[in-house]
């Protein structure tokens, strides 16, 4: 028989059937006979509100069997219904899980190609920077050997110091002699013999000591010219290794002509007069346990401890000059651009600089005149060069590169304004150096020909003497 849906045991969850003996409890809930047996075996209480019952009583149920089968039949059809209906979701989700798998399929094959061509990209930098470190080798050997050669040069320089002094002593001894011999004109004959052959001797020290200094002034005219080819590849290979790029090998591959005749300075070489940065200094090596939210009053701080009254009004512009990351841990000390308001303020601040070494907190600290990439370039280029043509001080004065030969205020201070300036005066060094050795040979072979005509004289007025002796016997013995 068909069972009512509706109707359940609530211990066996059952349906209720005709042919089943029922019973209800004094609660009033409906159970299987065998079922409520079994239960009170085990608990006194009601299995569905767990109130103690006292009596059960028998139940005689009438069930409409077709009722029963049109509900399961429009529950089954419901049920169907609703799984119709989820199919179609779902193949509506599967149709767009599809389209969202080939758009993804899409993404992923260009990503693909954008990460060969990154791979491509990266082995070529991988490439140029194996490139460089390879002229960074070069750049290091060519650096120790211009300072082999500035030793080498320095030492061939003492050298011909030396040979020149004592070339001096001999030309003075020569001329004592010459003196000597004109005193003793009268002398005897053998006297004027080691005389004569005391000058010979001279003559000869004289020539083997020109030789050899000839020798070493042009060794040392070779080496001069040997370091200004190094230093002109070495400056090609600092540029390259201070602006690296992609093409750089390219780069240091061109050697540009140096042109020797005087033109113009470019405008990036030319340092005006107008810059923005006259007025800011460049603070190294300040501790950071020191810095505080504003960097004016960090400043001003600084400046009280070098006796310098500034106010936070006076600072136009105060920063970091590192770029800080939060992913590393913070720096001991940092490097801080300050820019003043006046040029005053600048000067005044960098005439107290010294006090700042003596200081328990700030005595660690480097203060400089800022400078901008140009000017930083032509004063290093200056620094390095300058030294072979005797300027003992380069230095930047209010965004100039100035150079001097001496240390005290009365020297004279010439203005270098571009690398073309300083090349020039290199040039010019070189030529008078090779002009002061073309005049010391002079000089020297003039010394030398003086003394050949001298001993040709000597030996005409000695065969003279000779023969006026003859004659003066020939008289005698005739009488």
């Amino acid at each position: 028989m068909s069972g009512a849906p509706s109707i359940l045991c609530p211990i066996c969850t059952e349906n209720f059937q005709t042919s089943d003996t029922i019973y209800t409890t004094s609660c009033g809930h409906v159970m299987h006979y065998n079922c409520i047996q079994n239960w009170r075996e085990r608990s006194g209480e009601c299995p569905v509100c767990r109130v103690q019952y006292g009596n059960m009583q028998k139940l005689f149920l009438n069930f409409e069997e077709n009722a029963g089968g049109e509900s399961v039949m429009k529950e089954l059809q419901a049920k169907l219904d609703s799984y119709k209906t989820r199919m179609e979701q779902l193949d509506d989700q599967l149709n767009e899980t599809e389209l969202s798998f080939l758009q993804m399929h899409e993404h992923y094959t260009i990503a693909e190609k954008e990460i060969n061509v990154l791979k491509g990209e990266l082995s070529k930098r991988n490439d140029s920077e194996t490139n460089f470190m390879a002229l960074q080798s070069q750049y290091t050997k060519a650096v120790e050997t211009i300072k082999k050669l500035k030793d080498k040069n320095q030492d061939l320089f003492s050298e011909i110091e030396a040979k020149t002094k004592e070339n001096q002593l001999k030309t003075l001894e020569i001329s004592a002699l010459e003196d000597t011999m004109g005193c003793m004109g009268t002398s005897a004959v053998g006297s004027d013999s080691i005389l004569k052959q005391q000058l010979k001797i001279m003559e000869q020290k004289l020539r083997h000591i020109t030789g050899e200094l000839q020798k070493e002034i042009s060794i040392s005219t070779q080496l001069s010219i040997d370091k200004m080819k190094l230093q002109s590849l070495v400056d090609q290979y600092g540029a390259t290794k201070t602006e690296p790029s992609p093409n750089f090998v390219n780069n240091i591959q061109e050697q540009k002509p140096i042109e020797k005749e005087n033109r113009e300075p470019t405008e990036k070489e030319t340092i005006t007069n107008d810059s923005p940065h006259l007025t800011s200094v460049v603070i190294k090596r300040f501790p950071w346990r020191h810095l505080v939210f504003s960097l004016s009053d960090v400043i001003v701080a600084l400046a009280s401890a070098i006796q310098v009254q500034l106010s936070p009004c006076d600072i136009c512009d105060a920063r970091i000059l590192e770029n800080l990351n939060k992913n590393h841990p913070l720096p001991n000390v940092v490097s801080l651009f300050v820019k003043f308001q006046s040029l005053q303020l600048k000067t005044k601040f960098l005439s107290n600089k010294s006090k700042v070494k003596n200081h328990p907190e700030y005595g660690s600290i480097l203060i400089y005149e800022y400078m901008d990439d140009d000017t930083n370039s032509l004063f290093h280029y200056a620094k390095s060069k300058l030294k072979v043509c005797g300027f003992v001080s380069v230095f930047c004065q209010n965004g100039q590169v100035m150079a001097s030969k001496g240390r005290n205020k009365l020297a004279k201070l010439i203005h270098i304004k571009s690398k073309d300036q300083v090349n020039d005066m290199l040039s010019s060094n070189a030529e008078s150096i090779t002009e002061n050795t073309a005049k010391g040979i002079v000089t020297l072979q003039c010394f030398t020909d003086r003394n050949k005509s001298n001993s040709s004289m000597e030996r005409k007025e000695d065969s003279k003497d000779e023969n006026d002796l003859k004659y003066d016997e020939d008289f005698y013995a005739r009488n």
